[in-house]
């Protein structure tokens, strides 16, 4: 509908902002908006301060608590791909100690709120949430932001692990992987999908962000060149690559 801008208001100019938007996306969005002629800018697509790893997964809250204690009493951001995953996790740590609360779509909307708010606030260092948890943030003083899975898609990974380090100082961005996370992701989309066109969509950047935690391209690079950026570096010294 965002398209009729153009008939409601024909004198104004439309100017389209995104966050993380490969070139197809680009291209699409001056499309479906009928921008015409559009200059389409693109800044730095690094973020040097944010310090990549992908680690196999064998000891899902042991990792996570080795992150934890690289970051004393400082913020953090956990994100799980199941919502029982996010119980599990939350619970565990808060057993052991650690400011924590837990987020995720099957919580009130009451609680979601408390939830942000404490973060917010400072009143809890780390948040355990699905991929609902996000929106809105604005926390600058993020220490570390970890996957206790793979992520659904590179788009979702550079938004989330993004939420790390937003005031310039070094970040840790810790992904644990194992290939079952794929098959879960899959089974998810089928339930959930029941639009052929959107199920292929969504397994092809599945397969996308697969191959992301499997190569042995430096972490920065594949992240840059993955949203039509240029890589230029010799070596990043900010990744496990």
């Amino acid at each position: 509908q965002l398209r009729e801008l153009h008939e409601l208001f024909p004198a104004a100019s439309i100017h389209a902002f995104t966050a993380t938007a490969t070139e197809q996306v680009r291209a699409d969005i001056c499309a479906e908006l009928r921008l015409r002629e559009p200059l389409v800018l693109v800044g730095d697509l690094d973020r040097p301060n944010l310090r990549y790893r992908v680690l196999p997964r064998n000891d899902e809250v042991g990792q996570i608590e080795d992150v934890i204690r690289r970051h004393p009493r400082e913020a953090g951001i956990v994100y799980c791909i199941r919502r029982k995953d996010v119980d599990m996790v939350a619970a565990t740590l808060a057993a052991r100690g650690h400011r924590v609360t837990g987020y995720h779509a099957g919580m009130t909307p009451e609680e979601r709120r408390e939830a942000q708010e404490a973060f917010a606030s400072e009143r809890v260092d780390i948040v355990v949430a699905t991929v609902a948890f996000g929106m809105g943030i604005d926390r600058s003083n993020v220490r570390f932001v970890a996957h206790s899975g793979m992520p659904k898609s590179i788009e979702h990974y550079q938004q989330e692990a993004g939420r790390a380090g937003r005031d310039g100082l070094v970040s840790e961005c810790v992904l644990l992987y194992d290939a079952g996370d794929a098959m879960t992701w899959t089974r998810i989309f089928e339930q959930s999908m029941a639009d052929p066109q959107q199920l292929a969509v969504a397994v092809g950047q599945l397969e996308a962000m697969n191959r992301f935690c499997m190569s042995g391209i430096c972490r920065h690079r594949a992240l840059v060149e993955h949203f039509g950026g240029a890589w230029s570096v010799d070596r990043c010294d900010a990744c496990d690559l």
